[in-house]
């Protein structure tokens, strides 16, 4: 893997950073929102 990175210019690179910082975020905001759903649910069954 790093070998194929090293292959590729600083544009691409930039772009491969971007992607990887969009499905970083994209899970964070999806684990957030599922923990505040379970934390909602357990107190409204409760």
């Amino acid at each position: 893997m790093r070998k194929a990175i090293a292959r590729l210019d600083a544009e691409q690179k930039a772009q491969l950073l971007y992607l990887a910082d969009l499905g970083t975020a994209m899970f964070t905001s999806a684990l957030v929102v599922c923990t505040l759903k379970a934390v909602v649910d357990l107190f409204v069954a409760g």
